[in-house]
């Protein structure tokens, strides 16, 4: 290969062929601050430019050759103290070496389910780990340790943080889950941060945290068991009542989930022709949701109801509007029986009654279709005659 600023020329000699290198020269432009900073090599090669050139350029490489060496050996170094800590820990039964399938496999079969606040504190110790920027220094120099290859980096403004941001980024999606549930625990007990937010893709994850302050230090923050918990009080009763539960979901599978599911007094009303009155499907209503209806707007009142309808199973299917002004509630069912179709479209319309929402309320055959917010006279809900081929009937509170 030829070398830059030189051409290489073959020629016959006494001894043979021979190779000779001719300089091609070039003119260059040099601040004098540079002559001045060539000095000691100009004194070397007596005022030859050129020489003072090529040793400065000579140095410079040596000194970098150097670096180069020296950041080799010193990260090599840090590897090893790495390696060395690492069985230590494994040694003293801190750490336990599992395959990355296992783990991984653990990771995901108990997702939805929260890590104990001891647990988290074995990693993150509480009494010296009170800044955040301390914090973040920390959690990085852990993953180090245990080989997760995550990096953690934190956004938020001094000194009192009323939000932060986590980013969490490479490193195994099921590791960084984990990593992430464990900071936002700490965080959440610690330094009284709750989650907001929660987005993962698949190189990344970002959790959006808000300073809240604690009504009882015992209780875990909603916002946290919200995004990271979704599974958690599922499982604690599963854990009371094993049997129950296991015998249940048999149950079910194999009657292909073709069964009702609903309160006992519902069940009793039904059995005696009765059915419960308004104001008692509005306190089962408030028992169910946790607060009185009148908190809920009529957007969330049809969301909370298609879950009570998908729950206690009387239809087979449910299709909902929350747009606003344009909100209904289509009921899909397989009950041929006048009569029963009857009972079922008056039980769910004092359920409607009972939000305070005015409705229209039209069946056909396998279909109740409610609609909320038109053009509506004060009426009520009559027995007979609401099962017909097509039937309308209109509520206002």
């Amino acid at each position: 290969m030829q070398e830059p600023g030189k051409i290489r020329i073959s020629c016959a000699s006494k001894k043979g062929q021979e190779e000779l290198c001719l300089i091609v020269r070039k003119n260059i432009s040099i601040d004098q601050c540079y002559i001045d900073k060539l000095k000691p090599f100009l004194d070397k090669n007596n005022g030859n430019l050129s020489a003072a050139i090529r040793d400065s350029i000579e140095a410079a490489s040596q000194v970098l050759d150097e670096k180069k060496k020296e950041k080799g050996e010193k990260d090599s170094r840090s590897a090893l103290k790495t390696i060395e800590l690492r069985n230590k820990m494994v040694e003293d039964e801190e750490f336990l070496l599992i395959h990355h399938t296992m783990l991984e496999w653990f990771i995901k079969k108990t997702s939805g389910l929260l890590l104990e606040e001891a647990t988290v504190y074995e990693l993150i110790n509480p009494y010296t780990i009170k800044k955040i920027p301390n914090f973040v220094n920390y959690v990085n120099v852990l993953n180090d340790r245990m080989g997760w290859k995550i990096k953690v980096g934190a956004e938020y403004a001094e000194p009192e943080p009323g939000t932060l941001i986590l980013t969490l980024s490479n490193g195994n999606p099921c590791f960084r889950g984990v990593v992430a549930q464990s900071l936002a625990l700490y965080l959440a007990k610690q330094m009284k941060m709750d989650v907001q937010g929660l987005f993962n893709r698949s190189n990344a994850t970002k959790i959006y945290f808000k300073r809240f302050e604690f009504l009882n230090y015992e209780k875990i923050p909603k916002g946290f068991e919200e995004h990271f918990g979704s599974m958690e009080s599922t499982f604690r009763e599963i854990q009371k009542r094993p049997e129950f539960w296991k015998n249940l979901v048999k149950t079910y599978r194999q009657q292909n989930y073709q069964r009702l599911s609903m309160n006992k007094k519902v069940f009793e009303a039904f059995v005696s022709g009765d059915l419960p009155s308004v104001d008692d499907m509005g306190r089962e209503f408030e028992l169910l949701a946790g607060k009185p209806p009148e908190t809920f707007t009529l957007a969330e009142h049809i969301m909370i109801f298609k879950e009570l309808y998908l729950t206690d199973s009387i239809g087979s299917d449910i299709e909902v509007c929350t747009e606003k002004g344009r909100e209904y509630v289509k009921l899909i069912h397989d009950y041929s029986d006048r009569k029963v179709c009857e009972r079922v479209i008056q039980y769910y319309s004092n359920i409607f009654r009972s939000i305070g929402h005015p409705f229209t309320v039209t069946s056909s055959p396998h279909m109740i279709v409610f609609e909320f917010g038109k053009n509506l006279s004060p009426s009520h809900i009559s027995e007979p005659g609401l099962a017909g081929a097509e039937s309308e009937l209109s509520f206002t509170p």
